[in-house]
């Protein structure tokens, strides 16, 4: 297999390269020629000329190409250029398929495209080109995954400088700016190796999506969308929103991993618009990347593939790293080329496969290494070309590009307040649902955890029941032994519910010394039950000074109409029926419906 680039300049320079002795051996060496177009320019007539060129030079040849938003050759970014990436194999057959996907069509099609896929015979890969500011592309993977597959999957969406223009995606002279190409690579004597690395780190808080819609995300911790990122990083609702928001992506965990969500848009509602698909009830972070981690990732990544020895890489990066790395951008990808030359370009979003799931992703890089056949014997004799300290370029001098340890040092003290923040918010809230004297929840927590059985068995019709326990005589105890014997029985008492009340039960004080037990899935005669079985643990144990007390026990189950006012009074009454009745006794609630 062998790679080259090639500069678009004009028809005439690209048609006599072409023409070239290179091209020409190249091309009678190979079974099958896959032809890269990598484009800042969308005017449609230079991308057909250029396309109709190649085709008519190389009519056996796979073109295909994207929009972007900066092309990678030789490792290096090209702005507003045209990039052709050549790819001859030896021994690979290559295929692409076209599908347009029209908006609600997203996941058909992705199930459409993978039968065809798995149709075309022993698959070593997958390139997805796919058009991401006009289609739910994510919908198309879930479609896709939802067919057995064991093959990598790489790419990227297609990207433009102007939101507002139109971005592409093209195979030969069909032009789709909705919809996806595949190109799939054939037999078994390719090897492919994807890698995908993040590099951006939590920069706020955690916050919930309280609501979102698809790819709309329209409240953050109940707040408006935008209100929460305006007030946090002060960016207008205009025009400029992509460009103000990109380097500030949402960091989510799905499946043990940091997934980044890029802003696109802000709407007159205060609703975010994503590339991507978010979910209510989803946590996350707003993000900013942290550039020496995206270097030492980058060198890590670097040195893992030169053992694998790649004949070409290909490389998908998010516009959110140029944003961020500036013009130390290419100290990310370059070095790459020391490996194998390497070609792609700058992404509205990129593609990984993991197992049998196709993801998009945003902020990332996805790194693509493939090779025809087995390593080479003694080819790699000398030590790996990356370096891990990388010396200054010749424009570069000692005092330059220090803007990126700067971030990563101001990123690392904003970490470091960001989690005692976050721990001593936690501590907070724990002491706030905790009764400070017996270390159990207190009349908030219960109140909470009581609405929320309340609603689910209204919603599914499940049993729950309350016990209210209340101590008998405990006047008696204070006025004889002190406050202080009284607070250690309320303790010790505690301490003995905690040890007793079952998995999924919630215990807490309610006031004085009155417990509150609050029992999930739990019908009348199993509540009974328990609460008996705490009534006689309480007569028989032995507490410090006092000996022994015994409580009286109220009992109440779930009803139809019921609020926490109905429930409880009619445990608190079923309560105090015991204690008529003698005390040390379990009532329940008889009353009527």
């Amino acid at each position: 297999m062998k790679t080259i680039a090639y500069l678009f300049k004009d028809i005439m320079a690209l048609r006599h390269y072409l023409d070239s002795t290179d091209i020409r051996t190249y091309t009678a060496a190979s079974r099958a020629i896959l032809i890269q177009v990598f484009s800042s320019m969308t005017d449609r007539d230079i991308l057909e000329r250029v396309t109709d060129a190649l085709s008519k030079a190389l009519p056996d040849a796979v073109i295909v190409g994207s929009t972007s938003v900066g092309e990678i050759m030789d490792g290096r970014l090209q702005v507003g250029t045209i990039v052709l990436s050549f790819s001859f194999f030896e021994e690979t057959a290559v295929k692409a398929i076209t599908i347009p996907a029209i908006a609600g069509s997203e996941r058909e099609a992705g199930v459409g495209l993978m039968r065809q896929i798995k149709g075309l015979g022993v698959i070593a890969g997958v390139l997805m080109l796919a058009t991401p500011l006009d289609m739910d592309v994510s919908a198309l993977f879930r479609g896709m995954s939802e067919e057995d597959f064991r093959f990598p999957i790489f790419g990227g969406g297609a990207g433009v400088y102007d939101p507002n223009l139109e971005s592409m995606i093209f195979h030969g002279n069909e032009y789709v700016s909705q919809g996806a190409i595949a190109v799939v690579f054939l037999g078994e004597a390719l090897d492919i190796r994807i890698r995908t690395f993040l590099g951006w780190k939590p920069l706020s808080k955690e916050m919930t999506i309280t609501e979102a819609d698809g790819m709309l995300l329209k409240r953050i911790d109940g707040e408006r969308a935008y209100d929460v990122y305006n007030r946090y990083l002060d960016i207008p609702n205009d025009r400029n929103f992509f460009d103000n928001a990109l380097e500030f992506p949402i960091l989510l965990q799905r499946n043990g991993e940091t997934i980044a969500r890029v802003p696109f848009f802000a709407d007159d509602d205060g609703c975010i618009g994503f590339l991507a698909d978010i979910h209510t009830g989803e946590k996350f972070h707003i993000g900013y990347g942290d550039p020496d981690s995206i270097l030492r990732n980058s060198t890590a990544l670097q040195h893992e593939l030169c053992a694998f020895e790649a004949d070409t890489i290909f490389l998908y990066a998010c516009i959110c790293r140029r944003f961020l790395m500036q013009n130390a951008v290419n100290l990310e990808t370059e070095s790459f080329n020391t490996l194998a030359p390497t070609t792609g370009f700058y992404t509205y979003g990129e593609f990984f496969s993991n197992g049998n799931s196709i993801h998009l992703l945003n902020s990332t890089i996805v790194v693509a290494a493939l090779r025809e056949g087995q390593p080479k014997p003694g080819l790699r004799e000398t030590p790996c070309p990356v370096k891990d300290e990388r010396p200054l370029s010749l424009e570069q001098d000692p005092f330059s590009n220090k803007h990126n340890r700067i971030i990563a040092r101001l990123l690392r003290f904003i970490g470091v307040v960001t989690s005692e923040l976050e721990d001593a918010n936690k501590a907070l809230e724990r002491l706030s649902g905790i009764d400070r004297l017996t270390q159990i929840h207190n009349r908030l927590t219960l109140d909470k955890v009581l609405q929320d059985e309340l609603t689910r068995s209204a919603r599914y019709g499940t049993d729950f029941s309350v016990i209210i326990l209340d101590i008998d005589h405990f006047k008696k105890v204070n006025d004889t032994f002190g406050h202080l014997i009284g607070d250690r029985v309320l303790m010790e008492l505690a301490d003995m519910l905690k040890r007793n009340v079952r998995i999924g039960d919630t215990l807490g004080r309610w006031g004085g010394e009155e417990f509150l037990i609050i029992l999930p899935q739990t019908g009348p005669e199993s509540a009974l039950l328990v609460a008996e079985k705490i009534r006689s643990l309480v007569e028989t144990t032995k507490f410090t000074e006092v000996d022994q007390i015994t409580c009286s026990l109220g009992v109440s189950s779930f009803r139809n109409g019921d609020d926490p006012h109905k429930l409880l009074y009619r445990a608190d009454e079923a309560m105090y029926d015991a204690k008529n009745h003698g005390r040390n006794r379990v009532g329940f609630d008889t009353a009527e419906p």
